[in-house]
């Protein structure tokens, strides 16, 4: 010991300077891995537009109030609520919505794209059930079909500033691109048919490039399929495109299909994806094209919704899973299913389903600054995925844009509300396909799902946003929330009490 000391007393110097390289090299380390897995634009904030406090209230008033509001001026409300926070965080040249909260791991520029592509196929609704393309929404004029018209053509212009980019095997603008082909196609009298040739030609080469990507083997099979017969009844047709996407459906299908209407959605297996995305999508190839596999969409619909519109009150729905931000887009299949399994589902009973979750998340504050929150019902951490920002929770607006759709063929929003199976009787029902047993409780309208697979395990809690993952969001700069798919899937029990997902945040 004596030794060292001595050491150190005759070289402090050389430790010094050793010890300021070492340091030197732990930064220059450090600076490296930032740069390189680092989100792009994580330093940059997004502030709220201004009154968005007075303008929350608002909408929370008017949406709630049943019995001076009538159903469509409601909803038509809530939609210029989110057209003016569409309108008022686009970027410049009108590409990007850059919603102010937190940002995915995809980063800023993705993050934009979503922000667009996400609420796109709404405005397409709203201006394919003849409303007005001109909106004056406090106190500014907005007109929706400029607006959407300028982002889309300097969003697929790779020689703009805010061109949205070329397109990767895995990328998300796979994702967004399928919402942009659809949107095109609600609106193609409105939108598409305004377009010049060489735009239109701008726009699907650029939807193009999402094709023949290598993709995610789930729920994103049936994004190249949407884009490809979007375009197709847009009157773009290849035929290597049609029958690769043709392929790809029988595949999925043989794959992923397990009967009574549930898809298998890897990696994390069965959840919410089987109706926000994969029942919708579906509806969607039907009402494209009525000659793709109309029998087996028609009929797993049906077959789907006769045990998923069991999970609905006025207290909401039983959340588990991944994406809970989406909650939103649940009552989706319910709604579509008044038009293509009405057997099964009235548009009464659509409405109500509709009506009672807008209404309990509206009244739980899921609805601020002009957009979704990113959480059940206020912000949460602990909820929100990597892949997850602020306008990933457009998905929500699916719900939303199925039913202005199906408006215009049935009066949606003029039905007499029916009542949900929870608000005439007890009831317990399972599903042995997927193992899931609902029971309701109509003394107190909770619903409970079992998920049978995991009766045996213990209780799972979320994990909080810790001061670690904090700290490493701060040095990284880079989405770092906490893995709670334990608590989202490995639980036996999930209500519409939702204890587990309710935040003081």
């Amino acid at each position: 010991m004596k030794k060292l000391f001595l050491f150190i007393k005759n070289n402090k110097k050389k430790i010094l300077v050793v010890c300021i390289i070492a340091l030197l090299a732990l930064f220059v380390v450090y600076k490296y891995k930032v740069s390189t897995i680092a989100a792009d634009g994580w330093s940059d904030k997004v502030e709220p537009y201004d009154n968005y406090e007075k303008i929350d209230l608002s909408i929370k008033e008017t949406f709630l109030d049943k019995e001076n509001q009538i159903t469509t001026n409601r909803y038509e409300q809530l939609f210029k609520y989110f057209a003016y926070g569409n309108v008022k965080y686009q970027s410049p040249e009108g590409a990007f919505i850059y919603y102010p909260g937190e940002i995915s791991s995809r980063g800023r520029t993705i993050n934009g794209i979503e922000g667009f592509a996400r609420f796109f196929p709404l405005a397409a609704a709203w201006l394919s059930s003849n409303h007005s393309e001109t909106l004056v929404l406090n106190d500014e004029t907005y007109s929706i079909t400029k607006t959407i018209k300028r982002g889309l053509l300097n969003g697929t212009n790779p020689k703009h500033s805010e061109y949205w980019g070329d397109v990767k095997d895995k990328n998300q603008r796979i994702v967004e691109a399928a919402d942009i082909a659809l949107a095109l196609w609600i609106s193609k009298d409105q939108i598409w048919s305004t377009l010049t040739t060489s735009e239109k030609d701008r726009i699907v080469k650029w939807l193009n490039l999402s094709v023949n990507k290598k993709i995610v083997d789930n729920n994103w099979n049936l994004f190249p399929i949407t884009i490809v017969k979007a375009l197709e009844a847009l009157g773009y047709s290849d035929e290597n495109n049609i029958n690769f996407i043709n392929n790809l459906y029988k595949k999925y299908k043989s794959k992923h299909y397990l009967g009574e209407g549930w898809f298998d959605d890897p990696p994390k297996g069965i959840d919410y994806y089987n109706a926000w995305s994969i029942h919708y999508s579906l509806f969607w190839l039907d009402q494209i094209d009525p000659t793709f596999d109309r029998e087996f969409i028609r009929q797993s619909h049906s077959e789907f919704v006769k045990f998923y519109k069991h999970l609905f009150s006025e207290n909401g729905f039983p959340i588990m899973g991944r994406s809970v931000c989406y909650r939103l887009a649940a009552p989706a299949p319910i709604v579509t299913s008044a038009l293509i399994a009405p057997e099964e589902i009235s548009a009464g009973t659509a409405l109500r389903t509709l009506d009672l979750t807008w209404a309990h998340f509206v009244k739980n504050n899921a609805l601020q600054k002009g957009k979704l929150t990113q959480g059940y019902y206020n912000d949460d951490h602990r909820l929100l995925d990597g892949y997850s920002g602020a306008g990933s929770c457009l998905w929500s607006l699916r719900s939303l844009i199925v039913a202005f759709y199906v408006d215009k063929y049935i009066p949606l929003f003029n039905a007499q509300e029916d009542k949900l199976p929870i608000e005439t009787s007890d009831y317990k029902i399972a599903n042995e396909t997927i193992g899931w047993t609902v029971i309701g409780d109509q003394s107190n309208q909770k619903i409970s799902l079992q998920i049978e697979k995991n009766i045996n395990n213990k209780s799972y809690k979320l994990k909080d946003y810790s001061f670690n993952n904090r700290l490493r969001e701060f040095l990284l700069k880079n989405p770092y929330r906490p893995n709670n798919k334990d608590a989202l899937y490995k639980n036996y029990i999930y209500t519409t009490e939702n204890e587990l997902f309710i935040t003081k945040e």
